[in-house]
């Protein structure tokens, strides 16, 4: 189904063939999106928007036919290129967005970073190939279509997008895309963290990773006794996995808290962090805050020793 509103957004251009469709004006899909995100809405949802971003056209009438057989899915906007979607996404707000790998102007990936997929929207990569399922799920897609795409699989990926979706709305009590202000963005819980060793790839699940070190233009993570190299920051990673309780206990380290064995005040406003696998990591006084917030330490009693953190 496609919701048709007042203004016009034509997506032909340089690129290639492209369609027309009608879109909310700016200010139709602001008050669109808040009454869709309203607090008030304490239970499940009732449809889900998608974005379809693909080149080609017969790929992209495909995925919209796909979407109108269910009662429950919107299609709210199609693009035929990466500037073009930026743009859409911005209006209409999507839940989900389909994005090709390879699109005229930028990558898939690209695409999924510069439109905030971090937030509560959540990406499904789609590709004529499963050469890049791996780098996919690593960049935080959720799912990944090597076309064409059977009905059942693509209601099996609508099926965990919608627990997705309906579990940040009734969620525990961090923070959800209903307590996001415009502008603002919540980090996307990674699937996978894929680190490299000896010349292959391992998708890790994040929840097995010890801490992770940076080490220039790349960090190791370490999982037990076993190192794995990945490109990427301490900073970025400590956003992405913050509510899985990572911390970041000094400026080169992000731990997972609940690898953490038991922790010792070292000194005025440090710690040191025993892990299950033996390692003894030192936090610094600047990140002293960052650690009390997940691991709230009482101070020493006065039966073992006065120090206070």
């Amino acid at each position: 189904m496609l919701l048709r509103w007042k203004s016009q957004l034509p997506i032909r251009g340089e690129y290639g063939e492209g369609v027309t469709r009608w879109y909310p004006t700016a200010e139709l899909a602001q008050q669109w999106h808040w009454a869709w995100w309203s607090p008030k809405r304490s239970g499940p949802r009732t449809h889900v928007k998608l974005l379809i971003v693909e080149d080609q056209v017969e790929a992209r009438e495909s995925l919209i036919q796909l979407c109108e057989r269910r009662d429950d899915l919107h299609v709210v906007g199609e693009a035929a290129c990466g500037k073009d979607a930026i743009d859409v996404a911005g209006r209409v707000n999507p839940d989900i967005m389909l994005v090709e790998v390879e699109l005229p102007d930028m990558s898939g990936f690209q695409l999924l970073r510069a439109a905030g997929v971090e937030t509560h929207r959540l990406g499904i990569m789609v590709s004529n190939g499963a050469d890049c399922a791996t780098r996919a799920f690593d960049e935080g897609a959720i799912d990944y279509f090597v076309m064409p795409v059977t009905a059942n699989r693509f209601d099996q990926a609508m099926a965990r997008a919608r627990t997705r979706i309906n579990g940040a709305l009734i969620g525990d009590g961090r923070l959800t895309s209903t307590s996001l202000e415009p502008g603002r963005t919540a980090p996307f819980l990674p699937r996978f963290l894929v680190g490299e060793r000896q010349r292959r790839l391992y998708p890790l699940d994040p929840k097995s990773v010890d801490y992770i070190e940076a080490d220039g233009n790349y960090v190791t993570l370490r999982v037990g006794k076993v190192e794995y190299l990945r490109r990427d920051s301490i900073k970025c990673l400590a956003v992405q996995l913050a509510d899985l309780g990572f911390i970041r206990i000094e400026r080169s380290l992000l731990v997972n808290s609940a690898a953490v064995t038991y922790a010792e005040v070292a000194g005025h406003g440090t710690y040191a962090l025993t892990l299950t696998s033996g390692v003894c990591l030192h936090s610094t006084a600047a990140y002293r805050d960052s650690i009390l917030h997940v691991i709230p330490l009482p101070a020493m009693t006065k039966r073992y020793g006065s120090m206070v953190p």
